[in-house]
């Protein structure tokens, strides 16, 4: 009978283990390259952000109308090194997708509405040939 006692609560306890659902968050994406131009400080976030464009599409960044320009991609980029941010420079951006960091990072205070919210990524390199 004491055994029972015991055996209740630990089944409960783990029935709502079990029941508990994580968010479904996207999985660490593995690094890319794709060729960018930078464009602007971001929003204020935890870490230096800043604002590129991405002059191919990827998942992982925010798709934007530009009138007359059409469809263009832009994200937001964690620890962008300072000899990128120079106003409308093309690099090779490698670089991938954390949704931690992503998460860790969101825009504290005013933001401007044009470009905000946009995807983060995370800065890994700068390729020294253009990328595929």
């Amino acid at each position: 009978m004491n055994m029972k006692k015991h055996i209740m609560p630990i089944a409960l306890g783990l029935l709502a283990l079990i029941s508990c659902k994580k968010d479904k968050t996207e999985p660490v994406s593995e690094i890319q390259c794709i060729p960018a131009v930078y464009l602007t400080q971001y929003c204020p976030t935890k870490t230096e952000t800043h604002l590129v464009r991405l002059l191919r599409p990827t998942p992982h960044a925010t798709r934007m109308e530009g009138g007359s320009q059409g469809e263009f991609y832009v994200a937001a980029v964690i620890n962008l090194p300072q000899s990128l941010i120079k106003r409308d420079t093309i690099f090779q951006l490698q670089f991938h997708y954390d949704p931690e960091a992503e998460q860790q990072n969101k825009a504290v205070g005013y933001c401007n509405a044009n470009i905000a919210p946009a995807k983060m990524v995370v800065y890994d390199g700068v390729s020294e040939s253009e990328c595929p």
